[in-house]
């Protein structure tokens, strides 16, 4: 029966909702080849530039070790392995229904999906509370700073999209591998720039008073997160195993600015790391006793990410009121 339920159609499909459902995956580098094979941690080691030199003929040169040869590394280590699962019982007719099947699809996948995604944010989450967290809130809370944009509470303003660029422009010269994920109440603001909403030759494109697709702004696609460390109280996170949240601290450490929030950031593509050594695996199995088929959906994955408060090794804004 088990065989009947879930041909290779339905595991096709869930690994396709899965890759549908991810948002964070477009946010960073995969390197899940690296882990297809056997082992669980990947070394990314911190390269720097190595200086120029003069060349004198039939002198050898002088190696500069202290932009190539570092200890510095980020460990990237597969440690997250969850799992989605459903009993379908047999009084059911799913097995013969692809909308019927299609529903319980969504939800495996749906489920495994939101665990990766809460997986990365907390990666971004946890590297600003490491940079921004103070006893008084966030660090250069009350003017712009080399690491984040004061924003006047949820909205996104048009001077904060611009010293968002020259921050952006004075890291890596363009906003080439750059995307901006802003909160749904962030994102909603953008209605409200009208420098880049309204008219046909708006940056965010003619239809977006029409479709609410907010397409690019200045070169960097815009995404809008479901982030649990976004827009919230201003609280610690508490965590949430079935949602795949995990505990987080507030940005202030006294509890006395409980208004320093995240409610987004732009993000460089080198910043954000990580890798499947299993994705969305579909199992079935046929349980007499209970009458039905247990489906199971499992991923195991990792990330890491990298971004500190350096010149060239800014890789992530956030825009935090």
């Amino acid at each position: 029966i088990a065989d009947q339920f879930v041909p290779e159609i339905w595991g096709q499909a869930i690994l396709d909702v899965f890759q549908q459902t991810i948002m964070m995956n477009n946010m960073g580098v995969n390197l899940s080849p690296d882990v297809a094979s056997a082992g669980d941690v990947i070394h990314l080691p911190h390269y720097g530039t190595p200086a120029l030199q003069a060349v004198t003929h039939g002198e050898e040169i002088a190696v500069d070790i202290s932009g190539s040869d570092t200890s510095a590394q980020t460990d990237l280590t597969i440690d997250q392995y969850n799992v989605s699962s459903v009993y379908v019982p047999d009084i059911t007719t799913v097995q013969s229904s692809y909308d019927l099947m299609s529903i319980y699809v969504k939800q495996l996948a749906y489920a495994n999906a939101r665990g990766f995604d809460n997986y990365m944010h907390y990666q971004v989450g946890n590297n600003f509370k490491g940079l921004f967290r103070s006893a008084t809130g966030a660090v250069g809370g009350d003017a712009n700073n080399s690491m984040h944009i004061v924003t006047t509470g949820s909205v996104l303003s048009q001077a904060n999209v611009t010293s968002l660029f020259a921050l952006i422009l004075g890291e890596t010269g363009s906003t080439d591998g750059w995307n901006l994920v802003l909160s749904p109440a962030m994102y909603s603001s953008l209605n409200a720039l009208t420098e880049y909403a309204q008219g046909t030759q708006a940056t965010l494109g003619a239809s977006f008073g029409r479709t609410g697709n907010a397409g690019a702004i200045l070169g960097m696609p815009v995404w809008i997160s479901q982030s649990p460390y976004m827009a919230t109280d201003g609280t610690d996170v508490a965590a949430s195993e079935g949602k795949g949240i995990l505990g987080l601290q507030a940005l202030d450490s006294n509890a006395a600015q409980e208004n320093d929030i995240v409610y987004g950031y732009a993000i460089h593509e080198s910043a954000l790391y990580y890798a499947f050594s299993r994705q969305a695996k579909i199992t079935a199995s046929y349980r007499h006793s209970y009458l039905s088929t247990l489906i199971t959906c499992e991923s195991a994955y990792g990330g890491a990410f990298r971004n500190t408060d350096a010149d060239g090794n800014r890789r992530c804004f956030a825009l935090i009121d």
